[in-house]
């Protein structure tokens, strides 16, 4: 039997690894923590895995997270992973969007648990208003340099990730600190070890967890609930619409806008003054890779982004 090893753990059981088995889990973004959960979880047999991530395969993706070779550099990770996965085990059905989570497709995170693998602020803050309004679980997660967090979210839970915002606010990113990349990997075990609490009913950890891997310290913060948190008290705004015009993506060079403009129509007239590179759900074009819906732009900064997408796909 492929899981006879983990049905053994007393707290698994052949019980539980049926309920394992019949789970859906949403991951949003497959980075450094998400590759690794995603990998986990797919290796335990979690019947359904849907793969959520908006960035491309880069070089310096390499040196953390687990699922992407060489081979993967310049295709979409949500892609890379599902295909990696696949060959890991067959019988799980994975699905994968390439796709910026927003307000207008934020029922992909339809599951019976959702784990927060993103890098930013403005996601978890829509993650949270979802759940919150839907009473579904989610599990928090973010590493930097040798540090990392990771909670639970229930719809039991007295707090929400808004409560906590101010415990993570002055909290430094990959750009200025980096990421060691172990510590991916420690938190990823957290992680998913919670989530089989959740998905097998178990009792869950309720406080923030946070590990500082370099000194091997743990440390478990009571987070309070903030009597002011908009999500608590039912006022949703990130389900309502507020929405970022560039984005910039931990670690990279990389930017993204959204726009709307006539995708094939873009692609064609891209074509007749330069090199595109049709990637099926997407196309490479210069320094710039196009969606529908979204363009990434490698450029120094916002500004340069700016200028470039203006001058390639127009205002």
């Amino acid at each position: 039997m492929r899981y006879s090893k983990q049905t053994l753990v007393k707290q698994i059981g052949a019980e539980n690894q049926k309920k394992i088995e019949a789970a859906r889990v949403v991951i949003v973004g497959v980075g450094a923590t998400g590759s690794s959960s995603a990998e986990m979880l797919a290796r335990a047999g979690v019947g359904n895995l849907v793969l959520i991530d908006r960035d491309i395969v880069e070089l310096t993706n390499l040196q953390r997270q687990s699922l992407f070779t060489e081979a993967d550099i310049g295709k979409p990770k949500a892609i890379a992973a599902k295909e990696a996965l696949q060959k890991i085990n067959s019988s799980v059905n994975i699905t994968a969007f390439p796709n910026d989570l927003d307000y207008d497709n934020v029922n992909l995170l339809e599951a019976d648990l959702i784990l927060d693998c993103t890098d930013n602020l403005f996601t978890r803050f829509l993650i949270n208003d979802y759940c919150k309004k839907n009473k579904k679980p989610w599990i928090y997660s973010a590493v930097v340099g040798v540090q990392g967090m990771t909670m639970n979210f229930l719809p039991s839970s007295k707090v929400c990730f808004n409560c906590m915002f101010s415990l993570v606010e002055g909290i430094e990113t990959c750009e200025t600190a980096g990421i060691l990349n172990t510590v991916p990997t420690a938190v990823t075990a957290l992680q998913v070890t919670e989530a089989f609490k959740i998905l097998t009913a178990q009792k869950a950890r309720k406080k923030l967890l946070h590990i500082d891997l370099w000194k091997g310290a743990f440390e478990e913060i009571t987070v309070k609930a903030d009597r002011k948190c908009k999500a608590c008290k039912g006022e949703y705004e990130y389900l309502d619409g507020k929405k970022q015009e560039i984005i910039k993506f931990c670690g990279s060079s990389t930017f993204q806008m959204k726009g709307k403009f006539d995708y094939e129509e873009l692609k064609r007239k891209l074509n007749m003054v330069g090199k595109v590179v049709d990637m099926g759900i997407c196309f490479k074009f210069s320094s710039m890779i196009i969606f529908p819906d979204r363009v990434l732009i490698k450029a120094q900064n916002e500004q340069d982004a700016k200028v470039l997408y203006s001058q390639v796909v127009g205002n």
